[in-house]
């Protein structure tokens, strides 16, 4: 009889530990997910008022100052994914609090031109 609560108690703790495992799962799923969530949202946002100042309109501080925190936003949960894209997300923000001090040598060599984000992106979204 000891034999057998034994085994029903080592099956109990095996499947807990399979449970565990496809909890672990979902969650990175999940995370995943919202991470690639704030990526698109920081993509569109900031695809949307570039294409508005290419249109005429004027610099919105109030507007880059959000970009920023969208980005740094995204950057915090890119981690789990793609920490070096992670950082390129983080420099995108730190672009959009001083754009004035950023020039196209410094943005291509640290990889955050837009198309050079939006083609990441892409890569990561059918990687993950």
């Amino acid at each position: 009889m000891i034999e057998t609560t034994v085994g029903f108690s080592l099956f109990d703790k095996i499947l807990a530990g399979l449970g565990l495992i496809r909890e672990g799962r979902k969650q990175r799923t999940e995370r995943i997910d919202q991470a690639l969530l704030a990526l698109y949202t920081a993509l569109a946002e900031t695809k949307a008022y570039i294409e508005d100042r290419n249109r005429g309109k004027r610099r919105n501080l109030k507007r880059e100052f959000a970009l920023a925190r969208l980005w740094h936003s995204a950057s915090i949960p890119l981690r789990v994914i793609d920490k070096g894209f992670a950082n390129q997300c983080f420099l995108k923000g730190s672009y959009w609090l001083e754009p004035n001090t950023w020039d196209k040598k410094k943005i291509e060599q640290t990889g955050i031109a837009i198309d050079a984000v939006f083609e990441a992106t892409r890569k990561l979204l059918v990687k993950a």
